[in-house]
């Protein structure tokens, strides 16, 4: 179990309580919510979108739902689009390929958080490997990104 190099250094600097949870290998947000035993709409996940024009986004949502693009471009006034993983695989160099840890500040990465994110206790989300949660409050997931902008984007 390891953590992205970037996202363990955002943490240290912005002095973050979290905890890990180990579990067995899985390729998808909600099917590693099930294996570590995490009620899977506490599972935050990062769906990077792009507006065709090179302006790349952060979308968070619970592992249960999904983005829906007009609800976001009706809360950013852009036109999205899923961004496809080869486009933006190099940006997350110290990740393993659909482990993105949906912290786009750790990133440089504007980032749209979903309401239903907001009204938890307690969030997880990947670290970075497939084999390792990160848990903290909500609250500080929250405060981890003071430029993200949060509303309802989700179905």
């Amino acid at each position: 179990m390891t953590m992205a190099t970037r996202l363990h250094d955002y943490l240290q600097q912005k002095h973050c309580h979290y905890d890990m949870l180990q579990h067995d290998p899985s390729m998808t947000s909600r099917e590693a919510a099930r294996r570590a035993g995490v009620p899977p709409h506490l599972m935050a996940k990062s769906v990077i979108l792009d507006d065709f024009q090179g302006h790349w986004l952060m979308a968070v949502v619970p592992a249960t739902r999904q983005v829906d693009l007009n609800k976001v471009r009706k809360l950013t006034k852009r036109h999205w689009r899923l961004a496809r993983e080869n486009e933006f695989v190099p940006r997350f160099s110290d990740c393993a390929t659909g482990a993105i840890p949906p912290v786009g500040s750790a990133f440089a990465m504007d980032t749209l958080i979903d309401e239903a994110l907001t009204g938890v206790k307690d969030l997880y989300f990947e670290s970075g490997d497939h084999e390792g949660l990160v848990h903290m409050s909500a609250k500080q997931f929250t405060k981890l990104m003071p430029t993200a902008q949060c509303g309802p984007i989700s179905e």
